[in-house]
């Protein structure tokens, strides 16, 4: 494939970083230039790659939230169910109480 040169025009600042970033490189100026154009599709498809990503984290956190809720709704549904056992235990020893232990607590109430 035959190079064909270009002229762009560019702030002093940019070029020195241009340079500065291709000689950390180990390339020319142009290699560096050429290197970041090819480069720009793989960078989009990084961008598209977090973007998804980002939307799955929601997705769970937003599915963590949730099961939260569940799972301090279903404790205070089992701390309930414990509350009405032990009634239940209670009044099942109230009337399985012997004929004195009845009379005593009928006359006291």
């Amino acid at each position: 494939m035959a190079k064909e040169s270009i002229t762009i025009r560019l702030q002093g600042e940019l070029i020195a970083r241009l340079e500065e970033e291709a000689e950390e490189e180990g390339v020319s100026r142009s290699e560096y230039i050429r290197q970041i154009l090819r480069e720009r599709d793989e960078r989009e498809e990084l961008r598209e790659e977090v973007a998804t990503l980002r939307e799955r984290l929601e997705s769970r956190e937003e599915r963590i939230e949730e099961l939260e809720q569940q799972l301090t709704r279903r404790s205070q549904i089992e701390d309930k169910v414990e509350e009405v056992a032990l009634e239940v235990r209670e009044d099942r020893e109230e009337r399985n109480a012997p004929f004195f232990v009845k009379w005593y607590r009928w006359f006291r109430d």
